[in-house]
């Protein structure tokens, strides 16, 4: 620190610091110049604000930033200082090659507890393998050279111990060079040769634990030589592999390595000594803890459901040429942004296009070395650090402004870099008590010159394959300088996503980038990823869906048939042993006269009539009277409570009530006797027909509210959806429907009119009758139904009900309402070969059904449910982002509905009217509130309710992918998904059908994240459902209960083994007691508290089999204590550790005082 008043730092010296940086004369820097635009990029800005705050200044990267003129940071620099210098820290002795193991680095011991198969993402070692293809290489003289590299750099002859330290060796323990000679092969059998050799590399795990983490192998064949060179990045990070090659190079050549005079376990040790106390790092930690509670995670990509078989990284490349770069990198420094953060902003638009969420973090690695030695950049070892970037793509900006919000973000988050993005997911982590990840990477290379050097080129030849593998990561994006362009190279987990998906994004990012490359203009375009056009021509063709309308009124084909062939049938019954029915003429006729009593009560067209009736005929006569008394009817359940009924009658303005014996339902509501109206005596001599936009029905259906909604559907709508349906199945006057769906439910809408358009018949489910499967199934045969339209929940209990005795009837069912299980059409087509079958989707405010998708033969292997399908006739789709833009295909959004079915909107609710009803490009849509996705054929995926969308931990979990996972595994027939508790709440599950729960959360691990796995799941003989036949969420979660009751208290050890492992947990947490069914991560731990615990049973407990992944897989003290027994006693030793756990409890009890007394 300077005297008072003097200059702390001059402008001569700033700009000489400025002037080293960039390579160029100090004279070349002005005052006024933005530093950026002069090609400073975010690594040295980094690099000076840090070695300005060791001399005490009081300054930070976004600081530096914010302002980047020698003039702004002179300012800066020169005000009141209020840090002290950092100290030199005193530095270890350099250990010797037989040190003693020592702890990892950070970014190691991610690297390390990822390379187990039970990790999320884990499976795979993080690793960086090329091959160079040149002219011939003398095998002896580059076994020499690899020996010298070896035994110059202590990392690449390390073991990695179980108990997550690493131990340097005199030599590897496994041979690290090995030659193949291909030289008498054929051309063809070499080319099989080496692909089956870069596979085998690209994908290969070393064994760390014996000190092999670089393999080099030679191929020769006819005059060349391919060298593979594969290191494990446990040892060295992206640079120390560019020191190595070179080294290798030099060596080759002759050259003696020096050896660097400091090692990266003395750099450790220095960074832990520095630690403590650290100011920057404690100011940093408290800023990202402020950030915890709003944090983003990880895009929300597309995931394909097979997470055992997407170990495998396949590479993505795209070389821009120099010409290119250099206009890209000009064009970024004109707009005052870095080349690098262009690219990331490019590239954040990019994952954005794909992801469910606009707020993500990126995981944004740091090639970082503290300059505490001369030799500090020869070092080999892991010095990788990274930052959480946490970008918002939802704004509608260019891709100019997107990159200076995204350099905002990376100088913030860059700024508070001493607090490392490993420990700020840690932290993340424990607020939320699960693990968390950051699959996908930036990773800039830029400014820090060409990947290999012409000596390594020279050498060993071109790099003609290079890819990189992580553990838990889905994504690697990287960019790297290459024989003068840039080489941009994704190493993906490619069947970790849906077929085509990570072509599709790969070449909107490079695309994106070419023209940035390509000239000035490409920054003013818009930032956001739109549908590329093979996207929007599907979608247009699967939504050009315009035909004829009929213009009828749903009432009006009933009158029109019973003018034409009265004696027809319309309804038919069949019910304690008495069976009879209505033709068109007689059903019209009381139809006429129930209109008649309504005029004559001063029901006028337009009104509303409510219909209170129990299920059965009589409901469809009344329905029809009010229809032709040009009025809309309003089904109200006998079996609602009063106080709702109540609600909906004051909601609806209902000019009257049609009951079975016109007893009061409601003051100032006329009510009418259906038996009294149907002999009314002056009918009306003909239906009225009002115009085909006039409302037919309204039907009330939950609100978020509490307080019932009213849905207005016009005939058109209605009409709309029975006219599409029926033509698609050919519905004549031979069909007839099973009327099994209650009139306040809008499946009913089809089940009556959907005959009646056709000049077909109903079959009446009665009142007491809608229980009872065997009566269902009696219906379909004695009267043969040919037209099924149900909940899926229906067609399952008549498929179990009736076996083999069904009949041949059915020639088309026709499922909605809920999710539509695959194997019912497998099912169905045991029973009745030959019979259609089709999932509907659709609500009420899209008049009964939306989308089709009939299953045509036997449906895909890997369908659970049967998808939503395309648009029906008249009937466009869009799913559509949060931010209101066309999501791209496997993209979850909200599905809107828009065109001929849509309803007029919610009874005397303009409000919600106008939020859920939109105008877009002159099109009326109605947003529904549904999940769901476009497939690539244009076909809609549902995916369930946006509201059954719910936080677990932190986390966004959809119920219906919890519940569509359960469904593949073998054994479960329904499930049913459902958070329950307040406190703490838990997820949880229900399934019918014989699996075992144990086989379940095993089975369930390979196919969701652990976050989405139930706590528990309970197995039930059948899963509820409604009187309408769908699944019955509210009945589950009652029967689920709640996790705050003392049957979920805390839970104590039953062995010593549990209590030693209890103890053991709870001293590593500080948190006392721990229950031996708590979870771990639940209470605060992470991967570093687990290898903690871990290292400690291995140490006191003598238990060498015990691995850190143990815990991750088991989750708490019981499961991790099983674990550890099973494994005892496959080694015939099955009561050690209980003895062992005795002892160990018995010395814990003890005070220091007679442990001493004891010794």
């Amino acid at each position: 620190m300077p005297p008072p008043g003097e200059e702390w730092i001059s402008k001569d010296e700033i700009k000489a610091t400025i002037a080293a940086q960039l390579g160029c004369p100090a004279a070349d820097v002005a005052d006024h110049d933005d530093l950026i635009q002069l090609g400073l990029n975010s690594i040295r800005m980094m690099s000076l604000a840090g070695g300005w705050r060791k001399r005490g200044a009081d300054i930070t990267f976004a600081e530096l930033a914010a302002s980047p003129t020698v003039e702004s940071w002179h300012g800066l620099l020169s005000g009141d200082q209020s840090l002290p210098p950092t100290p030199e820290r005193p530095q270890p002795a350099e250990p010797s090659t037989d040190n003693t193991p020592f702890p990892l680095a950070p970014m190691q011991h991610a690297y390390w507890i990822g390379r187990s198969d039970e990790q999320e993402l884990g499976g795979v070692a993080a690793h960086l393998y090329v091959e160079f293809d040149g002219a011939a290489i003398d095998p002896q003289r580059l076994h020499r050279a690899v020996d010298a590299l070896v035994a110059a750099h202590p990392m690449l002859r390390t073991r990695f111990l179980p108990d997550g330290t690493q131990h340097t060796l005199a030599r590897p323990g496994r041979p690290v060079f090995e030659v193949v000679d291909l030289r008498d092969r054929d051309a063809d059998a070499v080319e099989a040769e080496l692909a089956a050799i870069r596979d085998r590399k690209t994908h290969q795990r070393l064994a760390i634990e014996d000190g092999q983490v670089i393999d080099v192998t030679l191929t020769l064949y006819n005059d060349r030589a391919r060298l593979h060179l594969d290191v494990d990045m446990l040892a060295g990070d992206a640079m120390s592999y560019r020191v190595l090659v070179t080294d290798l190079a030099d060596a080759y050549g002759g050259a003696t390595l020096p050896i660097p005079g400091y090692s990266y376990q003395r750099y450790l040790d220095q960074r832990r000594a520095g630690r403590d106390g650290d100011a920057a790092h404690e100011r940093d930690r408290q800023w990202w803890q402020q950030r915890l509670p709003e944090m983003p995670g990880a895009p929300e990509l597309p995931r394909a459901p097979e997470r055992a078989a997407s170990r495998r990284t396949v590479r993505y490349d795209h070389w821009l040429a120099p010409e290119a770069k250099e206009r890209l990198i000009s064009g970024a420094h004109a707009r005052g942004v870095t080349p690098a953060v262009a690219l990331a902003a490019v590239f954040a638009d990019t994952i954005g296009g794909w992801s469910a969420q606009d707020r993500f973090l990126l995981n944004v690695p740091l090639f970082h070395r503290e300059p505490v030695h001369p030799d500090i950049d020869r070092v080999i070892g892991d010095f990788t650090s990274s930052i959480m970037l946490e970008v918002d793509v939802s704004e509608n900006i260019s891709i100019a402004e997107r990159a200076k919000a995204v350099q905002r973000s990376m100088y913030d988050s860059g700024s508070h870099a001493a607090y490392s993005g490993l420990e700020v997911l840690r932290d993340l982590g424990r607020h939320r008590g699960e693990p968390v990840l950051a699959p996908v990477v930036f990773t800039s290379a830029l400014d820090l010159g060409e990947l290999f050097s012409d000596k390594v080129v020279r050498t060993f030849g071109n790099p003609v394959w290079i890819i990189s593998q992580g553990p838990q990561v889905l994504l690697d994006a990287q960019i790297t300088e290459l024989c003068g362009g840039l080489l941009i190279n994704w190493d993906v987990r490619e069947a970790a996503f849906p077929p085509g998906l990570v072509d599709a994004m790969f070449d909107t990012f490079t695309k994106t980038v070419q023209r940035l490359g390509d000239g000035d203009t490409a920054w003013d375009a818009e930032a956001a990823v739109r549908l590329p056009a093979t996207q929007a021509q599907v979608r247009a063709a699967v939504n050009a869906t315009d035909g004829p309308a009929s213009g009828r009124c749903l009432h009006q084909g009933f009158f029109d048939h019973a003018a034409a062939h009265p004696e027809d049938a319309a309804v038919l019954w069949d019910y304690d042993d008495v069976a009879g029915g209505w033709n068109y003429g007689q059903l019209a006729g009381a139809a006429l006269a129930v209109a008649g009593a309504l005029r004559a009560q001063g029901v006028a067209p337009g009104d509303t009539v409510a219909v209170q009736l129990p299920k059965g005929r009589d409901q469809i006569l009344a329905v029809l009277g009010v229809l032709a008394a040009g009025a809309a009817y309003l089904p109200i359940g006998m079996d609602q409570p009063k106080a709702r009924q109540a609600k909906i009658l004051a909601a609806a303005d209902a000019a009257a009530v049609l009951t079975a014996d016109g007893s009061p339902v409601d003051t100032g509501i006329a009510s009418l006797s259906l038996e009294a109206a149907r002999e009314y005596p002056e009918p009306l001599p003909a239906a009225v027909v009002p115009d085909a936009s006039a409302i037919a029905y309204v039907l009330f259906t939950s609100g978020s509210t509490g307080q019932p909604k009213g849905v207005e559907v016009p005939h058109s709508a209605a009409m709309n959806t029975i006219d599409a349906v029926n033509d698609w199945f050919g519905v004549g006057t031979g069909d007839r429907s099973l009327g099994f769906s209650a009139l306040e439910f809008d499946l009913s809408v089809y089940d009556i009119f959907g005959m009646f358009a056709a000049g077909g018949a109903v079959v009446v489910v009665e009142d007491s009758q809608r229980s009872s499967a065997d009566a269902w199934v009696e219906l379909i045969r004695r009267h043969r139904v040919s037209i099924l339209n149900c909940v899926p929940g229906i067609l399952d209990m008549i498929l179990e009900c009736a076996g083999n005795r069904l009949g041949d009837s059915l020639r088309a069912v026709i499922l909605g309402g809920d999710w539509v299980a695959a194997s019912l059409a497998r099912r169905l087509a045991a029973v009745i070969p030959g019979c259609r079958f089709a999932g509907l989707g659709g609500a009420t405010e899209t008049a009964i059904h939306s989308t089709i998708c009939e299953v045509a033969g036997e449906p895909p292997p890997h369908w659970v449910t049967v998808p939503f399908g395309v648009p029906l006739r008249n009937v466009r789709c869009r799913v559509v982002s949060p931010s209101g833009r066309d999501c791209l295909d496997w993209v979850p959004g909200e599905l809107w509905v828009g065109g001929a079915n849509v309803a007029a909107g919610y009874r005397n609710e303009p409000e919600r009217t106008r939020q859920r009803f939109v105008v877009h490009e002159g099109m009326r849509w109605y947003k529904t509130g549904d999940l769901a996705r476009y497939w690539p054929d244009g076909t809609i995926e549902f995916l369930g309710r946006a509201d059954h969308q719910v936080q677990v931990r932190g986390y966004r979990v959809e119920l219906g992918e919890v519940e569509s996972a359960l469904r593949t595994l073998p054994g479960v027939r329904h499930a049913v998904a459902a958070v329950v508790g307040t406190n703490a709440p838990q997820l949880v599950a229900a399934i019918a059908g014989d699996a075992v729960e144990g086989d379940v959360m095993v089975a369930l691990a390979e196919l969701l994240p652990s976050y989405m796995i139930p706590s528990r799941i309970t197995m039930l003989e059948r899963i509820p459902l409604t009187p309408n036949g769908k699944l019955d969420r509210r009945a589950v979660v009652a029967l689920l209960g709640e996790p705050d009751t003392p049957a979920g208290a805390h839970a104590g050890p039953t062995n010593d083994l549990e209590a030693a492992l209890a103890e053991i947990v709870a001293e590593v947490l500080d948190a006392h007691p721990v229950g031996v069914r708590d979870d771990f991560f639940a209470l605060g731990g992470d991967s570093v508290l687990a290898t903690a615990v871990v290292a400690r049973v291995r140490d006191w407990l003598e238990v060498d089999h015990a691995v850190v992944t143990d815990l991750f897989a088991t989750r708490t003290v019981a499961g991790f204590a099983e674990r550890l027994n099973k494994r005892e006693a496959a080694r015939g030793t099955p009561q050690r550790l209980a003895v062992i756990a005795r002892h160990y409890l018995d010395v814990a009890a003890l005070s220091d005082e007679e442990v001493l007394a004891e010794g």
